[in-house]
C-alpha cells in the first residue's frame, strides 16, 4: 500500500493545519495557555519520530509507541492525526483483520467530526484503502466519489482519480485502470503525483502482464525521482520486494544503494546491506561480478554485526560463492550443511556447472532424475529458469561438441531426445546452425529437420532456405523442397539465389514436371550467370545433360553444342562419367557432321574407357558408329576387328538394333 507516500504529496494540505496550530489560536479564536502550546510541540515532535520509526520500516515498534502516545494525550487538537497514523498502520500491517478494524474506526472518526476538515481528503484515501484490504468494493467507490466530487484542488483531484484506478485494479479491470492513470500522468506537472501515479501504473502493467511497459516505468521513475523511495525505508522495502517479485533485481538493487547512502540508523544499514547483497546474487549474470559484490556486503555483514540476524544466512552465503568460486569443493558444503535442503540444491547445481566447464554433457544427461530435485528458485540463483532449461544449454553444447568434432552419427542419436526449444537455441549460431545441416544433410533425420522447420519458421536467411529444401529433397518431400525454393527466391538475395539454382533444379527434375521444368530452363537461358556461377557444384552434369537436350529442342544447336562441350570437360574433371557413353556419341556425331572422323573414333573410344559398366545395347551402339566411321576413313583392319566385337555381343542381353545391324554385315 502506498497511503503513507500519498499523504506526504498532500504535505500542504497538513502544513496548513500545523500552521493554524502553531498560531497557538484555538478554533474560537482565543489564545492557547502557555502549557498547551509546549503539549502540541511535544504532540507533534512525538508524531514526526513515530512516523520516522515506520518509515524506517519498523512498523511494529512505531505502532506501540503511537498506542501509548494515543492512551496519554490529552489535546484534542492532536486526535486527527493520531487517528489517522493509527489507521494507516492497521493498514501497512496487511491483515484483512486488521483493514477492517481500521476502516471501521476511521470511519466513525469520519462521522463524528473526529478529523480535522483539513485532514479529510487524506482521510478519504486512506478509507479507501482499507475497504478495499477489507474485500468492500462497493463502499471503496462511495468513498472514490467523494474524493473526486467533494474537493476541487488539482492535486486531490488527481489523487481521486487514482484511488478510481486503485478500485480498477481491485475489480482485475486493469485496461480502465491503465486509462485512468495514463491521463493523470500525461497531465500533471507535481513530479510527486506523477510518481505515485507511476508507482500505481507500475502495478498495474504487471498485473496486466505489460512486462515491458512495467519496466521502462520503473526505469524512469527511479531516475526521475529517486527521493520517492530513498526518504521513506517501508515503502523502499515494499518497491524493492515487488521489483524482485518482476524480476527486475537491477531497479531493486538502485533502491537499495540510494538506501545506504542516505540512512544512519546502524540496525537499518545492517538490514539493507543483507538485502542488497540478496539482490546482487539475484543479478548473476555469468560473472563473477556481482557474486563478488555480494561476498563484500555479506562480509561487512558479518563484521559489522557478527552477533546480528543475518549472521548465520552471510556465513552460509558466502561459503556459496566460495564454492561457485571454485576454491571450495561442492562435497565439503554437502557435509557440512546437510541439514539445508536450500544448501544441498545448490551443491547440485554447482555439480552441474562443475560438469559443463569439464564437456561432461553427456553425464549431466544421464544424471538428470538426480537434478529434479532442485527447485526453479536455485535455478534462478544459477542464471537459469528451470531444469529443462539447463539441459537445453548441456544439448546445444553436446550437438555443438557433436558437429566440431563431425561426429554427425552420434548428432543423429542425440536429435531424437532434443525438444524443439534447443533446436531454436542451436540455430541462433550461426555456425553452429550451417554445421548442423552439413550433419543433416549426411544422416537426413525427419525431427531434427521438422524441429529446424519450426524453429526458423520466421527466418529471413535465404542460406537456411536452401538447406531445408535439400533436406526436404533428401528426406523425398519434394513439394516442400519446393516451397523452401520460392521462400529463397523471395528473399531476393542474389548471392542465395545462384547457389540454390542447381538445387530447384534437383527438385523439380524429381518432381517430373514437363511444364514446371521447360519454365525452369527457359529462366536458366535467360540467366546464363546462373550456369557459369555453379560450375563448381558436381549437380551441374546433371543440369547439363537435360539442359543440352532442351536447348536441341529450341532450335539454339550452337548453345546446344557448348553445353555438350562443357558437360564432357566437366565430367573428366570430376571424373564422373556419369553420361557416357551417351555424351561421347553426341560429341562423335558433331564430328562427324564436321568430317572430322578421327576425333569423332576418338570420343566413341573415350567412351568405351569412361564407362565403367557399359551395357551391351551402349556398346553395340558405339561399335556400329565406330564401323561407319572407320568405312569413312577407309580402315577395313579395324573395321573388321570392330564389326567382330559387335558380332561377339551376347544376344541374351543384347537387344538393340544396333546389334541386329551389325549381325547382318
Amino acid at each position: 500500500m502506498k497511503s503513507l507516500l500519498i499523504f506526504l504529496s498532500l504535505f500542504f494540505v497538513a502544513q496548513a493545519q500545523k500552521d493554524f496550530y502553531y498560531s497557538y489560536i484555538d478554533s474560537s479564536g482565543a489564545q492557547i495557555k502557555s502549557q498547551e502550546k509546549q503539549e502540541m510541540k511535544d504532540g507533534y515532535a512525538t508524531l514526526e519520530n513515530i512516523k520516522k520509526i515506520a518509515r524506517d520500516d519498523n512498523l511494529e515498534e512505531a505502532y506501540k509507541r503511537l498506542l501509548s502516545f494515543k492512551g496519554r494525550n490529552n489535546l484534542t487538537l492532536l486526535n486527527s492525526d493520531i487517528i489517522l497514523l493509527e489507521s494507516e498502520f492497521l493498514l501497512k500491517k496487511r491483515l484483512k483483520s486488521f483493514a477492517v478494524k481500521g476502516a471501521k474506526y476511521l470511519e466513525d472518526s469520519i462521522n463524528s467530526s473526529a478529523i480535522a476538515e483539513e485532514d479529510l481528503p487524506r482521510a478519504y484515501m486512506l478509507l479507501v484503502e482499507l475497504k478495499l484490504a477489507a474485500n468492500k468494493p462497493d463502499d471503496a467507490r462511495y468513498f472514490v466519489d467523494v474524493i473526486i466530487n467533494n474537493f476541487d484542488t488539482p492535486i486531490i483531484n488527481a489523487y481521486g482519480k487514482i484511488y478510481l484506478a486503485k478500485l480498477y485494479e481491485y475489480k482485475k479491470e486493469y485496461k480502465k485502470a491503465i486509462k485512468v492513470l495514463y491521463e493523470v500522468l500525461t497531465k500533471t506537472t507535481n513530479i510527486d503525483v506523477a510518481t505515485v501515479v507511476a508507482d500505481e501504473l507500475f502495478d498495474v502493467y504487471i498485473l496486466d502482464d505489460q512486462k515491458p511497459e512495467a519496466y521502462k516505468l520503473a526505469k524512469q521513475v527511479l531516475n526521475k525521482n529517486m527521493d520517492y523511495y530513498a526518504n521513506d525505508s517501508f515503502l523502499a522495502i515494499t518497491k524493492v520486494k515487488k521489483l524482485i517479485k518482476s524480476d527486475m533485481p537491477e531497479f531493486a538493487a538502485q533502491i537499495l544503494e540510494a538506501l545506504l547512502e542516505r540512512t544512519k540508523n546502524l540496525e537499518s544499514i545492517e538490514t539493507f546491506k543483507f538485502e542488497l547483497a540478496e539482490t546482487y546474487m539475484l543479478m548473476y549474470d555469468g560473472t563473477m561480478k556481482y557474486l563478488n559484490k555480494a561476498k563484500e556486503l555479506y562480509k561487512d555483514v558479518l563484521n559489522d554485526y557478527p552477533d546480528g540476524r543475518y549472521t548465520q544466512q552471510a556465513k552460509m552465503i558466502i561459503d556459496e560463492i566460495l564454492m561457485r568460486e571454485g576454491k571450495i569443493e561442492p562435497a565439503v558444503l554437502n557435509s557440512k550443511y546437510y541439514e539445508s535442503a536450500s544448501m544441498q540444491q545448490k551443491v547440485l547445481m554447482q555439480e552441474i556447472v562443475n560438469a559443463m566447464k569439464k564437456e561432461q554433457y553427456e553425464l549431466i544427461l544421464r544424471s538428470q532424475k538426480v537434478y529434479k530435485k532442485i527447485s526453479d528458485t536455485i535455478f534462478n540463483r544459477f542464471g537459469y529458469k528451470n531444469l529443462e532449461d539447463v539441459l537445453d544449454k548441456v544439448r546445444v553444447l553436446l550437438i555443438k561438441q557433436y558437429l566440431i568434432e563431425n561426429k554427425c552419427n552420434d548428432l543423429n542419436a542425440a536429435l531424437n531426445k532434443t525438444r524443439k526449444e534447443t533446436m531454436v537455441k542451436l540455430i541462433e549460431d550461426d555456425f553452429l546452425k550451417y554445421k548442423f545441416f552439413e550433419c543433416l544433410l549426411e544422416y537426413p533425420n525427419e525431427k531434427g529437420y521438422n524441429m529446424a522447420k519450426e524453429g526458423l519458421f520466421n527466418s529471413r536467411d535465404a542460406q537456411v532456405y536452401t538447406y531445408l529444401e535439400r533436406v526436404a529433397y533428401k528426406l523425398g518431400d519434394y513439394e516442400e523442397a519446393l516451397d523452401f525454393s520460392q521462400k529463397v527466391e523471395m528473399l531476393n538475395d542474389q548471392e542465395a539465389s545462384q547457389k540454390e539454382f542447381l538445387y530447384r533444379f534437383q527438385v523439380l527434375n524429381a518432381l517430373q514436371n514437363p511444364l514446371r521444368m521447360r519454365r525452369f530452363f527457359n529462366y536458366a537461358f535467360q540467366n546464363p550467370l546462373l550456369i557459369e556461377n555453379n560450375q563448381d557444384n558436381p549437380l551441374i552434369l546433371d543440369f547439363y545433360y537435360q539442359y543440352y537436350f532442351y536447348l536441341l529442342d529450341m532450335n539454339e544447336t550452337a548453345q546446344a553444342n557448348t553445353i555438350l562441350n562443357e558437360l564432357y570437360e566437366k565430367q573428366k574433371e570430376y571424373k564422373a562419367f556419369i553420361y557416357s557413353p551417351s555424351i561421347e556419341i553426341e560429341l562423335a556425331k558433331r564430328a562427324k557432321e564436321n568430317q572430322n572422323y578421327l576425333k569423332a573414333i576418338a570420343y566413341l573410344q573415350e567412351s568405351i574407357t569412361n564407362t565403367r559398366r557399359i551395357k551391351n545395347n551402349e556398346l553395340a551402339q558405339v561399335y556400329y558408329e565406330m564401323i561407319k566411321l572407320y568405312e569413312l576413313t577407309n580402315n577395313q583392319t579395324k573395321k573388321d576387328e570392330v564389326l567382330q566385337q559387335c558380332k561377339a555381343l551376347d544376344p541374351a542381353t543384347t537387344t538393340s538394333l544396333y546389334k541386329k545391324m551389325c549381325d547382318e554385315m
